[in-house]
């Protein structure tokens, strides 16, 4: 004879898990925030340092600009790199949030997914406005 398991709910609080969703959505919302915010920044940075440079090796090297133009390449080179190294750090990111959505609630997972889905749109957005003002 098989036995049936047989749980018993009636003292489950389901205001709970309203609380944990909020703290859940909460700590993916700053953790998109944050890796928006650095991406945003490093590209940045880079971008004010491959300025500068150039900036300064054209003031110093005007009667050789085809080494100037070098440099430019390179550093253009290692803000790819860099920009290659922000996307794998975000997807890394994607895949540990995805791996949380799997284990939430279903209400919970929605909402995970809305604030992923909304994360991934600025970081986006983000990106090509820097790669425009570039």
């Amino acid at each position: 004879m098989t036995r049936l398991l047989s749980i018993d709910l009636s003292r489950f609080d389901t205001a709970r898990l309203a609380d944990l969703d909020d703290k859940v959505v909460a700590a993916l919302r700053d953790v998109a925030y944050v890796t928006v915010g650095l991406g945003v920044l490093g590209v940045q940075q880079a971008q004010v340092r491959r300025r500068e440079l150039v900036s300064a090796m054209r003031e110093r090297v005007t009667e050789r600009p085809a080494q100037v133009d070098e440099l430019v390449r390179s550093l253009e080179a290692r803000v790819t790199e860099l920009e290659t190294a922000i996307e794998s750090f975000e997807a890394k990111v994607d895949k540990a949030v995805e791996r949380i959505e799997e284990r939430l609630p279903d209400q919970a997972a929605a909402l995970v997914g809305q604030a992923h889905g909304l994360a991934k749109a600025a970081r986006r957005q983000v990106r090509g406005l820097i790669r425009s003002a570039a």
